[in-house]
């Protein structure tokens, strides 16, 4: 099934993005995100544009290879070209009002 804002393959919805350019600023600042995120031990999201469309991976960040300018994430290399945006992941809430309780 095709849209024009999305397309869904493997039962996964990605939707359509562009790939900002990487600047050195830009660099600069995912580089020093993700050295904090190592110190702190923390997961980090990210957004990534695949073939025009974004793909969001969770993981752990590793600084690769600074010359290359990439990153590694769950056995992946992640080229930062390819990252539209590094984040924090949103706590996620849960449904069942019995988990707020010790007993469950």
């Amino acid at each position: 099934m095709k849209n024009n804002e999305y397309v869904i393959l493997g039962g996964k919805k990605y939707y359509r993005t562009t790939a900002p350019i990487l600047s050195e600023q830009r660099w600069t600042e995912m580089e020093a995100l993700v050295k904090q995120s190592i110190e702190q031990d923390a997961t980090l999201e990210l957004v990534l544009c695949i073939g025009s469309y974004e793909e969001i991976v969770r993981g752990k960040l590793f600084l690769l290879n600074e010359t290359l300018q990439s990153f590694l994430v769950n056995h992946r290399v992640v080229m930062a070209k390819e990252i539209v945006e590094i984040r924090y992941p949103e706590e996620k809430k849960s449904a069942l009002e019995a988990e707020k309780y010790e007993w469950f």
